[in-house]
């Protein structure tokens, strides 16, 4: 991928620009944030990508005693395989890629975002302590967004647009499955 001149191989993107969306439709892209939830938590093996939504911010799973290291071996794979990672803005997601040197695009939305992001929260089922939470927080998370050095890149997304537009202007084809 590509973006300004600058190659990358990997995404750390925010909640509500499409992570889950491309995860869903595209064996290539991973959605990271998923593998560190089933590591962290005993997910029902039957429960739908729609239904784990709605539990952000309100998680009543019962905890494992998993460490991160098992994250870390599984996104090893997946990334040796060609995939795609795409991390949420977690501490140890930048951790994983800056100890693997590997390159990403930070993702996040531009500053007048709050409102649609707001929408997109509820449209999509998640609940009301997270989306309050990340609504009360957004101008800190944006200040901290626009501030982070460790990105090879930062794009703002704007109106209107999710991540699959985004990869498509970094150069990825969703032509494939």
């Amino acid at each position: 991928m590509q973006y300004k001149g600058i190659e990358f191989s990997a995404i750390i993107a925010t909640p509500g620009c499409g992570k889950s969306y491309l995860a869903d439709r595209y064996d290539f892209i991973v959605d990271a944030d998923e593998v560190r939830l089933k590591n962290k938590y005993d997910i029902p093996k039957d429960i739908t990508r729609e239904e784990l939504e709605k539990t952000k911010g309100d998680r009543t799973f019962l905890k494992t005693n998993r460490h991160f290291s098992d994250v870390e071996k599984k996104l090893d794979e997946l990334y040796s395989q060609g995939k795609i990672i795409i991390g949420a803005p977690h501490p140890e997601m930048f951790d994983y890629f800056e100890k693997r040197s590997i390159k990403f695009c930070f993702v996040y939305p531009n500053k007048d975002m709050k409102m649609e992001l707001d929408k997109r929260f509820h449209d999509r089922g998640n609940s009301e302590k997270f989306i309050k939470e990340n609504f009360d927080m957004f101008e800190r998370f944006y200040q901290e967004n626009i501030k982070d050095q460790r990105a090879a890149v930062h794009y703002q997304f704007g109106h209107g647009e999710y991540l699959k537009d985004i990869l498509e202007k970094f150069g990825v084809s969703f032509d494939k499955k």
